[in-house]
């Protein structure tokens, strides 16, 4: 189900548990929030993560989820819904976008669809193209339409700013989170560290590094009976008999086939690791090619 799974403490929040350790209990207290994103680039997808981590410090159950992998039927149930959408092209939608846009417009929706519902859009465009951030706005019109009530004014980034579209969405977040508190007085506060157990601790990475041993140290381990080494031993091998087959540029492989993912990762050469920090500086800044 892409927009409701189990988080990794047991509980059932929306799309994920973005805290490691949170309970069952604590879920269910918290209000409910849902980013829904599109877009082309990764910018927009960017904003809505953002908007989630900081959602989720002020104690909210949030999720973010791209606006293809989101069943519209959902959206009367969402008590807040932001949205982030970006402008492509001559004011055309995001890819991801075009199939929950079409059933957005679906003229059997009244217009009390969305009654329950409170919302919020930024939109990220380049006012160097006549339909400046046209697709926040139509987005932002049609919510309206459908009964769904703003809680702020749309928020509009721009490209062609010096800072890019953060010098919108900073004071617009801002806004947001005060107008939100308003609403629920009962969640936390990114302002404030006693009343936030999250402050000072780094969300979840995006990517992980795998290191592998040699293949005598593999060796030696499996001949030391070892099971859970030995089923290391094979992932490693597996992963460098992949990494020789696409070095002899074979036409088809798994894939190829699967699409990359997690079962089937896509393996590449590292080119470059240049560390950018001194040597005696407490962080180890690198900069990384493949």
């Amino acid at each position: 189900d892409p927009v409701h799974s189990e988080c990794v403490c047991g509980g059932r929040g929306i799309l994920r548990c973005t805290q490691l350790g949170r309970c069952r209990e604590d879920m269910e207290h918290r209000p409910r929030l849902v980013v829904l994103y599109a877009s082309q680039t990764g910018n927009a997808q960017d904003v809505a993560e953002r908007i989630g981590r900081e959602a989720d410090r002020q104690h909210f159950d949030a999720g973010v989820v791209s606006m293809d992998e989101y069943y519209v039927s959902e959206l009367p149930n969402e008590g807040i819904a932001i949205f982030v959408a970006s402008t492509t092209g001559q004011g055309d939608p995001p890819d991801s976008m075009k199939a929950f846009w079409k059933l957005l417009l679906w003229q059997g929706l009244g217009s009390n669809w969305l009654t329950s519902v409170q919302y919020a859009v930024f939109g990220l465009g380049d006012s160097g193209y006549l339909k400046y951030n046209i697709v926040a706005k139509k987005l932002d019109r049609r919510l309206h339409d459908l009964g769904a009530h703003p809680i702020i004014e749309k928020g509009l980034g721009d490209d062609q700013h010096p800072s890019g579209y953060e010098a919108a969405l900073d004071p617009w977040l801002d806004s947001l989170w005060k107008a939100i508190r308003v609403q629920f007085p009962q969640v936390g506060s990114i302002d404030s560290i006693s009343d936030n157990s999250t402050y000072g601790i780094l969300d979840p990475p995006k990517f992980h590094v795998m290191y592998h041993k040699s293949p005598v140290e593999s060796t030696l381990n499996v001949f030391l009976g070892d099971s859970a080494k030995e089923d290391r031993w094979i992932e490693i091998n597996k992963a460098r008999s992949m990494m020789d087959d696409a070095d002899k540029h074979l036409q088809y492989s798994i894939a190829d086939h699967f699409g990359y993912g997690p079962s089937h990762p896509f393996l590449s050469h590292m080119i470059s690791n240049k560390r950018l920090t001194e040597e005696h500086h407490e962080q180890d800044v690198r900069h990384i090619e493949f």
